[in-house]
């Protein structure tokens, strides 16, 4: 099935790329996180590699500022990611393994994309050892979503065709 929704998922991929590159030149925000996620849910479906890596158990990461206005969380089941946005008050049940919370916007960018453009190599503690972000649960997981983070730069980096 997924080889007959391919074109589907490299249009919806194309789209998704277009978008998080305009983003990443405006202030970072809600929309810059639910298109990270958004363009990593349709590489899922590309990248055998990424789904490998993504695993078959069930996981979840809440990305969040620190004042709860922004908060997005990522489901990670059986090689593929569903984001979800959620309320400043709304409860996650079961709770998410792990989250990272953003002490402003910046630190959203600081976090996800590596010094120097997409070109550079990202590092998930930079962010931590900065104090612009605090990491709670799961530290696995963490680490997880960066190297998932860090192989999207791949798909930036290839021509989109």
């Amino acid at each position: 099935m997924d080889g007959l929704l391919n074109p589907y998922w490299r249009i919806q991929r194309r789209l998704a790329r277009n978008k998080f590159l305009n983003q990443v030149k405006e202030e970072a925000s809600e929309e810059f996180l639910k298109i990270l996620l958004q363009f990593l849910r349709f590489c899922s479906y590309l990248d055998e590699y990424l789904r490998q890596n993504i695993g078959t158990s069930k996981w979840k990461i809440e990305l969040r500022s620190e004042d709860k206005d922004i908060r997005v969380l990522a489901e990670f089941e059986n090689g593929h990611v569903k984001p979800r946005e959620l309320e400043p008050n709304e409860q996650v049940v079961p709770p998410a393994n792990a989250s990272v919370v953003f002490k402003n916007p910046e630190a959203v960018k600081n976090f996800l994309l590596p010094p120097g453009g997409l070109q550079g190599r990202r590092d998930v503690l930079r962010s931590y050892l900065n104090n612009e972000i605090r990491l709670e649960g799961n530290l696995n997981y963490v680490y997880r979503f960066g190297f998932l983070a860090t192989h999207l730069q791949r798909h930036f980096l290839l021509p989109s065709g």
